[in-house]
């Protein structure tokens, strides 16, 4: 996948592009269902299948406090976009100036180009100065510019419109079984295993500590995992929280991530690991002591390996 930051460093011979607009955060079952036509219509015509969005997402130059996190990783994004067929990213930075732009100046400026062939977005699509434009006046300006411009309608799930809004809504809320609903597959982290205090070699149950990349981690709790190292899954059990039987809580502090990887003891340390949330099993907790946490997490560990092999029967 050829990713660019605009259409200035597009190579000469790049065939005409069928295109599709927006930040497609998480890239959700209804993001899919646009790109999975974009990617048919390109080949049906011989052209480039592309994806034009910003960076950062546009809420973070807007209204900076309001700005919601993101649900993957650039790279996660990136990976996704180039497996579903994408050949184009076009990922524009997003200014305080562009969001200024008036509907038609942002089209004439940023969207319509000489590759650009067809265009397809959904049925919500809004662009320019307070998000004052929509698809008749994108599709009126497509035809004056000889571009075709078409709608692709919004998934609906159990007759709710899906969105990265529902997304988070369900990670936020430790629902991760919602949330792959809407995705399409589990909600994963990225990051890279880091040396912790050695509390889970002590217990027996040494865990993989976790500096996450992504801005949004599941509700604190204990949850069935899938952790992928070296290219290999495994599964896991995967506590997110603040390890209150341990240490207390300060106010400001972050919450941990740590996954028990079932049936793998090698050294972790300094590898990247992803992790897909499965199911959420309980709420972490404070123990009255090491020994019942350590019976807990026995419990947790044996509560996860029945729900796996249920869920490969």
């Amino acid at each position: 996948m050829l990713m660019v930051e605009g259409f200035d460093e597009l190579p000469a011979d790049l065939p005409p592009s069928i295109l599709t607009v927006g930040v497609f955060d998480g890239i959700h079952v209804g993001h899919q269902e646009i790109l999975n036509q974009i990617v048919s219509r390109a080949k049906a015509t011989s052209s480039t299948a592309g994806l034009l969005t910003f960076s950062p997402h546009p809420r973070k130059i807007i209204a900076s406090g309001d700005a919601p996190p993101s649900l993957q990783t650039t790279e996660q994004k990136t990976e996704m976009l180039s497996n579903v067929g994408i050949d184009l990213l076009i990922s524009i930075p997003f200014t305080r100036r562009l969001s200024l732009y008036t509907p038609e100046k942002f089209l004439g400026k940023i969207l319509f180009h000489p590759i650009t062939k067809e265009i397809y977005v959904g049925s919500n699509f809004r662009f320019g100065h307070r998000r004052t434009g929509n698809f008749e006046l994108l599709k009126g300006m497509g035809d004056s510019h000889g571009i075709h411009v078409g709608m692709i309608k919004r998934i609906k799930l159990h007759g709710h419109r899906v969105s990265s809004t529902l997304v988070r809504k369900a990670v936020r809320n430790g629902d991760v079984g919602n949330a792959a609903h809407l995705l399409g597959r589990p909600y994963q982290i990225s990051g890279t295993v880091i040396r912790g205090e050695g509390r889970g070699q002590t217990l027996g149950f040494p865990t993989a500590n976790i500096q996450v990349e992504n801005e949004l981690v599941p509700l604190p709790g204990v949850y069935v995992t899938i952790s992928e190292v070296n290219g290999l899954k495994h599964p896991s059990v995967t506590n997110v929280g603040y390890r209150p039987t341990i240490q207390p809580q300060l106010a400001n502090d972050l919450p941990v991530v740590e996954s028990h990887l079932l049936e793998h003891s090698t050294n972790l340390y300094g590898l990247p690991i992803r992790t897909d949330f499965l199911v959420r099993l309980r709420p972490e907790r404070r123990f009255d002591s090491l020994d019942s946490l350590q019976l807990q997490i026995d419990k947790d560990v044996k509560t996860a390996k029945a729900y796996l092999k249920e869920s490969q029967s």
